[in-house]
């Protein structure tokens, strides 16, 4: 099969929706349009039922009966199977998200795993989400109901949050100091990893010392800040390997490194192979 020239990118504006959308679907719906692709927003999976496995950055993430999960701004992923699956899906912008809630999601997103949504949960996920979806549909008419829109948004982001909380063991830590310095950290990661490349950058930006930066992430994440950011380079890196045809001297020249060489060695560093080698072993699905 062909590879495309890039990554498709999906975003809220580009279906006519501003702070989030919320669709409850099955798996008729589910097999369509499950091509690689990456969203500019958040995307919070509900599923109430069935069995399904999606792919997001080369990992297969199978989740089955209740379950929540969570996909990052900028991660790739398509679904891979579906089986007598229901989902409630909200895609929503960072800018809604409380940044208590976004730790939480950022934490469970980079484990890559459903959480199991307790019994005691379903019905109250079902009639928020079933409300928001409700609201927002009354909002198109009535715009004077927007406050009330929001704080149901929060509800159901609060649940969300909630239940990964209980499972990932998130409760005591996430409102600590380094925690929330982990958090910038990571977003400013995120943003910037294609011109920031240097720990001291980023300590720079959070007007804190590159040593109590590096102290306060890997006690919080058990790595040190140059992992993260080498991480997010070459996540990118096989993204663009995996899904296009572009060469390593465009894609290095993208990341932001104007020696390819190094660029080379710093993913066989990484990875324990060259960036061709990586192409050459995988096939696109």
């Amino acid at each position: 099969m062909k590879k495309r020239s890039g990554i498709p990118t999906f975003n809220l504006r580009g279906r006519g929706k501003e702070m989030f959308e919320i669709a409850k679907v099955s798996d008729p719906l589910l097999l369509q349009n499950n091509k690689p692709h990456r969203d500019e927003n958040y995307i919070l999976i509900f599923q109430e039922r069935g069995v399904s496995r999606v792919m997001i950055d080369f990992r297969e993430v199978e989740a089955k009966g209740c379950a929540a999960l969570c996909i990052l701004p900028g991660q790739v992923h398509h679904g891979v199977y579906v089986k007598n699956a229901v989902f409630w899906f909200i895609a929503v912008d960072a800018d809604w998200i409380h940044h208590s809630f976004r730790s939480v999601l950022m934490e469970s997103a980079v484990r890559n795993r459903p959480i199991a949504v307790e019994p005691s949960q379903v019905s109250f996920f079902q009639e928020s989400f079933g409300l928001l979806q409700r609201l927002d549909a009354r909002w198109q008419q009535d715009p004077r109901l927007e406050p009330t829109l929001r704080s149901m948004l929060d509800v159901c982001l609060n649940l969300f949050s909630s239940a990964i909380q209980q499972n990932l063991d998130l409760q005591a830590r996430h409102h600590s100091r380094p925690a929330l310095i982990t958090e910038q950290f990571r977003k400013l990661v995120l943003a910037n990893f294609r011109v920031m490349k240097s720990p001291a950058q980023y300590a720079s930006s959070l007007h804190i010392s590159p040593a109590y930066l590096n102290e306060v992430v890997k006690e919080t994440t058990g790595y040190p800040v140059s992992h993260w950011i080498h991480h997010e380079i070459i996540l990118e890196a096989k993204r663009t390997l995996f899904y296009t045809t572009q060469s390593v001297k465009e894609i290095a020249f993208k990341l932001g490194y104007a020696d390819p060489g190094y660029f080379n060695r710093l993913f066989r560093k990484m990875t324990g192979q060259t960036p061709l080698q990586f192409r050459q072993k995988i096939k696109l699905p």
